[in-house]
């Protein structure tokens, strides 16, 4: 299916994208605090659900629960005309309160910077100036298909590979490039991750809900 590029940038290599949500080390215990509510818009509710007037009045886990309903409900035949606008305010929101809580981090907390380096074509990841991982992408109109994905031996098992995948789907999110996940780390990622489905085209959205659905039934088997 043929879409018409984008009017982004293709390219940041010159003004590298400083991540608004550094991971705080996972010894750090994070103090107690008091969140401060602000107005959160919302955007007209669907007739006949109950969305709610202030976003920043919900739990953290009611705004999932919402966010994957809303989600559910766009990706029907016929969705109602307020439901992106609601995805988008619940997903702005959700990621509103992940930065807040990575920067109730202590001072330490590493230094992480995002950049598009277009020309080798991949997404990199550096954690205080050390490349700790990148995602080999191809970049097809306003399509960006996520080949695979390195992350350094040095930095695994420090949640540097979801750290990257969050950044490269928001990265496609700001620049409306639909996303086709080849590599087995983004589509882990999506499938636990269903408010990024959307950036997913529509046709291959419901093959990769079946993809999902069919390496869930076989991981016992192949345990077994």
């Amino acid at each position: 299916m043929a879409v018409d590029p984008p009017d982004v940038e293709l390219t940041m290599e010159r003004l590298p994208q400083i991540l608004d949500h550094p991971t705080a080390p996972e010894q750090s215990s994070a103090p107690s605090w008091k969140p401060s509510l602000h107005a959160v818009a919302a955007p007209p509710a669907i007739p006949g659900s109950a969305f709610p007037e202030d976003l920043a009045t919900v739990t953290t886990r009611e705004l999932r629960l919402l966010c994957n309903r809303t989600f559910q409900h766009l990706d029907s035949d016929h969705p109602a005309l307020e439901a992106r606008e609601q995805f988008d305010a619940l997903t702005e929101e959700l990621e509103r309160r992940e930065r807040q809580a990575a920067q109730r981090g202590t001072g330490d907390s590493a230094r992480e910077t995002f950049r598009d380096n277009a020309l080798f074509s991949r997404f990199e990841l550096f954690r205080n100036g050390v490349m700790a991982g990148y995602v080999q992408y191809d970049m097809r109109g306003g399509h960006v298909l996520l080949l695979h994905s390195v992350i350094d031996p040095r930095f695994q098992r420090t949640g540097v590979e979801s750290v990257l995948m969050q950044a490269v789907l928001l990265d496609a999110h700001r620049r409306r490039l639909a996303v086709m996940p080849y590599c087995p780390e983004a589509q882990d990622f999506l499938a636990a991750h269903p408010r990024f489905l959307s950036l997913i085209p529509a046709r291959q959205r419901r093959r990769f809900t079946l993809l999902m659905a069919s390496r869930a039934e076989s991981a016992p088997r192949d345990g077994a």
